[in-house]
């Protein structure tokens, strides 16, 4: 039997009839390129601004600079003007009374909001109009994120090239001196990034997962017989939840011994903490994925929400791109994305080797969206016959 364009165009007008009538794939086919390409745009299209640093002025200034009509100045006053004006950071200048340099240093971590610190050294104006003498501009840093603190040094090198230009005409003698408080200079991408990939690849796993099993169950009647054994909705979500979360911890460990065996990832801190971290953020993924299961009809459904959850967590949780990077709105969606716990918790335990009291208070967030996902998944959990 020959072939028939008759038959191709009836099977083609079927498919496209079959497409049109459903209303979430239509939607999704038309508004998935738009987000797509919005959230890049974002991306790709802003810089990191607003990078929170502090700084310690011990400049006791000199005799001003004369030819600029300025007597009796602080030649520190013009780099931090300049940083107070640059969008990239956002300068918040320390008592010097109160200033204690191990406990300042000690709190040099992203996660406290705190990426830098800057130290502006005692004969800082006399030493500018000196050229024989060479000046150590420090900075402590947070390494461990290298597209954020980047923003950071960009900000401090552009400030200093202005001081410069300003006193010295150009003639410069102050070197930015970079302190890794965490991190390092020579950070790998697969280092860098390994905290993220880790965390996006236990999502997607649960995520796909979860979803399809849990629709799967409901379409075949599982949950129903299930039912008739007097098993309650809590106890059913919380053996969905451990066990998906138990699958989702050797996954973890898969994943680990690859990245440490065939890459050599950098992790400095207690790998048994990751893994205890690891399967927390396993089962905000579960309950994630129930909760989502429990509005779709047949598995086809449970599919399409899947990019519904993935694209937001990709592009706000720090994953792809630093959550500094986006408008202060979306900084706010990442707030409620598990993935952007697990990334910076993960960050700290594996990149800078912190301990629980470093990220408690990204743990406790972490645990409250756990326990969220968990409950609405009971509440409108459904079982149809």
């Amino acid at each position: 039997m020959g072939t028939s364009l008759r038959r191709i165009k009836a099977i083609t007008r079927k498919n496209l009839q079959a497409l049109l009538h459903d209303k979430r794939t239509v939607g999704l086919l038309i508004m998935m390129p738009i987000l797509m390409m919005v959230l890049f745009g974002y991306a790709f299209g802003r810089p990191v601004r607003h990078v929170p640093i502090k700084l310690v002025n011990f400049d006791e200034g000199g005799e001003g600079i004369p030819h600029l009509g300025i007597n009796d100045t602080k030649y520190s006053e013009i780099f931090i003007n300049v940083l107070e004006e640059d969008v990239k950071v956002d300068l918040k200048l320390l008592d010097l009374s109160s200033f204690n340099l191990s406990d300042e240093i000690s709190q040099v971590y992203g996660g406290n909001d705190y990426y830098a610190l800057i130290i502006i050294p005692v004969n800082f104006t006399e030493d500018m109009l000196n050229f024989s003498n060479h000046i150590q501009f420090s900075t402590y840093i947070d390494g461990s994120d290298p597209q954020t603190i980047s923003s950071v040094i960009t900000a401090i090198s552009e400030a200093i090239g202005t001081v410069i230009n300003e006193i010295s005409g150009g003639e410069s003698h102050l070197d930015l001196n970079l302190i890794y408080v965490s991190g390092d200079p020579n950070l790998r991408p697969i280092d860098s990034l390994g905290p993220g990939i880790l965390s996006f690849a236990l999502f997607l796993f649960m995520i796909l997962t979860v979803t399809g099993g849990v629709t799967k169950e409901r379409v075949t009647e599982t949950l129903y017989r299930v039912k008739v054994t007097a098993t309650s909705k809590s106890e059913m979500m919380i053996g969905y939840l451990l066990g998906n979360s138990l699958i989702a911890l050797v996954q973890s460990v898969l994943l680990l011994l690859i990245a440490v065996l065939f890459f050599q990832i950098h992790i400095v801190g207690n790998i048994l903490l990751l893994f205890f971290i690891l399967f927390i953020y396993a089962m905000s993924c579960v309950g994630l994925g129930i909760f989502a299961s429990t509005f779709a009809k047949n598995q086809l459904q449970a599919f399409q929400f899947i990019p519904l959850l993935l694209i937001p967590s990709m592009f706000f949780s720090g994953f792809m791109f630093p959550i500094k990077s986006f408008p202060i709105i979306f900084q706010y969606v990442s707030y409620f994305i598990p993935m952007t716990y697990s990334i910076r918790i993960s960050r700290a335990i594996m990149i800078n080797g912190f301990g629980f009291n470093m990220f408690f208070m990204d743990f406790l967030f972490m645990i409250i969206l756990t326990l969220v996902f968990l409950v609405l998944a009971v509440v409108v959990f459904k079982m149809k016959k």
